[in-house]
């Protein structure tokens, strides 16, 4: 009986032996998996996924499959730079919230709008401006307005963008974060019970693997947009009462509403929840002095929806790309179906013309500014032939790598 005992210990000091082995080798020759694992689900009143501070990993690009950097860095927004927390006296920030659109993890930093609209509108404001990119893949209209709410760099902006997508009105039922009461005040709804080894499990690679290898048996496939960088998304694939509510009948449904550009009474309640959220966030930034505006994807299942933000400023990105004859352009991926660096700088180009009015700026045409940029910071394939780069002498190249990517270079300036 004893000589049992001591092989089973054996055994399982062996297989866990093996699995930690098997954990390594994934982490360190294989990091496919690191954008999921490394992802934090803050367990706090607001429920919100967040990111790490001073961290980075590497990433394909989902075109060329060349790897880039992503980090983030001290406030853990994805910008190869880091921020003061305060904001400095007569600063102007403009913050933008949002989604993966947002965040822009599939493209270098450089070609994130955010950063190109830092640029452009820092080359015509008469004081020092700072654009905060608090963007997080997989975030829907709730998580974002929460992360307003609780993030310490969001309390000093002068202007917020929040970036809105389609499938953020499907995220509102999906995620049951909040709701609106028969009064028609705002509820905070109650966490649901996680067994205590879903945050264990969500941080290994070999959970990923496992799930990769079971959508591959399935026939479902597998690929980096698989492993969203959400804990809930390994949650999902564990809990019952999630994936009841994960692309369900009533989530395709609103997904199918807004693919039809219409609200109908299977969507309504949503969207009276965005439309509650948009104008509560709206009054909050004005009432601190900010200007408060809702972007919309320059696709046509958000750009129909602008009618739901009536009464807010709205950019609408699908109606001005269509404007200026951009929207049969190639400025998405091939094989992905975000933005790519194009839709990056076509973005940003209309931010800064609408930004730089409102806020009371000299805005020249922006071409020679882009020519400089993508002088500095290879455009590309997506940009050939739309824009011609013009590298500046090397002190200013050097200026702007400074100031736009030092976490790239800097020793020791984020951790794994």
């Amino acid at each position: 009986m004893i000589s049992i005992a001591k092989n089973l210990a054996l055994v399982l000091l062996s297989v866990l032996l093996a699995l930690v082995l098997a954990e390594g080798v994934l982490r360190v020759a294989f990091p496919r998996y690191e954008y999921a694992a490394a992802s934090v689900h803050e367990r706090d009143a607001g429920r919100l996924i967040v990111r790490k501070p001073d961290t980075r990993y590497s990433r394909h690009h989902p075109d060329s499959g060349v790897r880039h950097e992503v980090i983030h860095n001290n406030l853990a927004l994805h910008q190869h730079r880091d921020i003061q927390v305060r904001k400095p006296l007569g600063e102007t920030r403009i913050g933008v919230f949002g989604d993966s659109f947002t965040e822009n993890v599939r493209v270098a930093a450089p070609h994130g709008f955010t950063e190109v609209l830092d640029f452009l509108l820092n080359r015509v404001s008469p004081r020092p401006l700072e654009v905060l990119n608090f963007g997080v893949d997989g975030y829907a209209t709730d998580q974002s307005w929460l992360y307003y709410e609780s993030a310490p760099a969001a309390r000093d902006l002068d202007v917020v963008l929040y970036v809105f997508a389609a499938n953020d009105v499907r995220g509102l039922y999906e995620n049951a974060l909040l709701r609106l009461g028969p009064d028609g005040e705002l509820e905070h709804l109650p966490a649901p019970r996680v067994a205590w080894w879903i945050p264990l499990l969500s941080r290994l690679h070999l959970t990923y693997l496992a799930l990769d290898v079971r959508s591959r048996l399935s026939g479902a496939g597998a690929g980096d947009d698989f492993y969203d960088p959400i804990e809930a998304r390994v949650v999902e694939q564990m809990r019952n009462d999630r994936d009841e509510r994960t692309r369900d009948v009533v989530s395709d449904a609103i997904a199918s509403d807004f693919k039809e550009g219409v609200v109908s009474p299977r969507s309504r309640e949503w969207v009276e929840l965005l439309q509650h959220l948009v104008r509560r966030w709206r009054s909050d930034v004005e009432a601190r002095g900010g200007r408060f505006y809702v972007v919309l994807l320059p696709r046509a299942k958000e750009g129909l929806a602008e009618p739901i933000f009536a009464g807010t400023p709205v950019i609408n990105l699908w109606r001005e790309f269509e404007a200026r004859g951009w929207s049969d352009e190639p400025w998405r991926f091939a094989n992905d179906p975000h933005w790519n660096e194009l839709g990056n700088a076509r973005a940003a180009t209309i931010l800064y013309e609408r930004l730089a009015h409102d806020l009371g700026f000299v805005a020249p045409d922006p071409g020679p500014a882009l020519a400089e940029w993508y002088g500095v910071f290879d455009p590309g394939t997506a940009l050939a032939g739309r824009i011609v780069p013009v590298p500046p002498d090397e002190a200013r190249a050097e200026a702007l790598r400074d100031r736009y990517v030092p976490l790239e270079t800097r020793a020791g300036g984020a951790r794994r």
